[in-house]
């Protein structure tokens, strides 16, 4: 996979400077800031959209990884994620017979005409889910929390691409915080689930989410819903920041109350070819 680091940033920072301020001053840029106002602390959400397949996959063999509620049994949680793959495979098979338009991770055949139209309409003009994430009040104490579990994954875990630690393009998994640990930036987002929950986080107001980086690669990030907005922990970023704040064009979150359930952030043009996710990471 294509990925970004801190070199690559050094390189292209000059140049970037100079094509921005250009863009800037002639056409304008077109950000997440720029489409959802500032003060907006809070995520808009769009319609139900499928889960990416790798963290289906991590679902059946990591329930506990997928969890928003203690209710929820591991076992029902896998075997949904085992059904929805299922069915996936079963409509990509049918794409490749039948010659009809793929929509990446489609759970059901129910879904397919849903998911089809959703690809060409504004998230943020459709119909938002009925539940809200469990918000907690971001006070001194909790905000001490985010920035203590973002600065110590960050530091305890080297970043590297699914293909050279796992072999295979795209694999989700929470790595222990051992010396020489590795993972990409979905691993360091679940690694930080995993210590916010531990620390007394409720995991339902958790969330990973897929952005799309300045350099156009896709990157994965954990997203803590508080009542005063919407705050972002990012291998990329020392600091935790509110989610208007990144920079990043937001592409989908997990949704609120469904253990498999995501949500679109912004619409995907129909044009646009499946491909694998490329991951940016940072070293």
């Amino acid at each position: 996979m294509a990925c970004t680091n801190k070199s690559t940033k050094i390189k292209f920072l000059s140049f970037f400077i100079t094509a921005t301020a250009s863009t800037i001053l002639c056409t304008g840029t077109a950000t997440a800031t720029d489409r959802f106002p500032v003060q907006n602390a809070f995520l808009p959400t769009g319609r139900p959209i499928a889960a990416p397949t790798a963290f289906l996959e991590m679902c059946s063999r990591s329930p506990e990884d997928c969890r928003q509620s203690d209710k929820a049994e591991p076992a029902r949680i896998v075997s949904l994620a085992r059904q929805a793959m299922v069915k996936k495979y079963e409509l990509a098979f049918a794409h490749l017979t039948s010659g009809a338009d793929p929509i990446p991770g489609a759970v059901d055949t129910p879904q397919w005409p849903r998911l089809t139209g959703n690809r060409l309409i504004d998230a943020t003009q459709t119909a938002a889910p009925v539940a809200d994430y469990a918000r907690i009040d971001l006070d001194r104490d909790a905000m001490t929390i985010l920035k203590a579990v973002n600065r110590r994954v960050n530091r305890g875990l080297i970043a590297d691409t699914d293909a050279r630690v796992y072999q295979i393009d795209d694999y989700w998994e929470a790595p222990a915080l051992t010396r020489g640990a590795r993972g990409d930036c979905e691993d360091f987002a679940l690694v930080k689930r995993r210590l916010l929950i531990a620390a007394g986080i409720p995991a339902a107001a958790l969330s990973l989410a897929i952005v799309r980086t300045r350099y156009g690669e896709d990157h994965a990030v954990l997203v803590v819903a508080t009542r005063q907005g919407d705050f972002v922990l990012d291998n990329l970023a020392s600091r935790v920041r509110p989610w208007q704040k990144t920079g990043y064009d937001w592409v989908s979150r997990q949704g609120p109350g469904d253990d498999l359930g995501w949500v679109s952030l912004t619409p995907v043009p129909a044009a646009v070819p499946v491909r694998a996710m490329r991951i940016a990471y940072s070293r």
